[in-house]
């Protein structure tokens, strides 16, 4: 068995664009998907969670370098990026720090936070 039940991922920032990721980036992002594999069959699944954007994916364009990565989890820092359109799987939005006057000029669509929350299942 695993020590552990999460795995983060946040090897790269948001402004990762569709080359393949160079070494030793590529061999962490093969070990998580074979990882991934390997417990699904268990009675519990290490769980695999990024943030922001999963690590390899194109922000704008998905795993556009065909990595097979898919985290479990997505935690969109700020907003969701246009890649997490195709990301399947829990997806939260975290942070309320966009002001008002951004999310109007770039037509930001802020999700509506109940109370203090700072974080929302969307």
């Amino acid at each position: 068995g695993y020590n552990y039940d999460v795995i983060v991922d946040a090897i790269f920032g948001f402004s990762f664009r569709g080359t393949a990721p160079r070494e030793p980036y590529a061999t962490a992002i093969a070990n998580m998907v074979t990882l991934q594999y390997q417990t699904q069959q268990q009675s519990k699944p290490i769980l695999l969670v990024s943030v922001d954007v999963p690590s390899g994916w194109d922000v704008d364009g998905g795993d556009l370098t065909g990595t097979g990565f898919c985290p479990d989890v997505l935690v969109s820092l700020t907003a969701p990026k246009l890649s997490s359109k195709k990301f399947k799987g829990r997806h939260f939005v975290g942070g309320r720090f966009l002001p008002p006057a951004i999310a109007e000029k770039y037509g930001i669509k802020m999700p509506p936070y109940p109370g203090k929350s700072q974080v929302m299942e969307i």
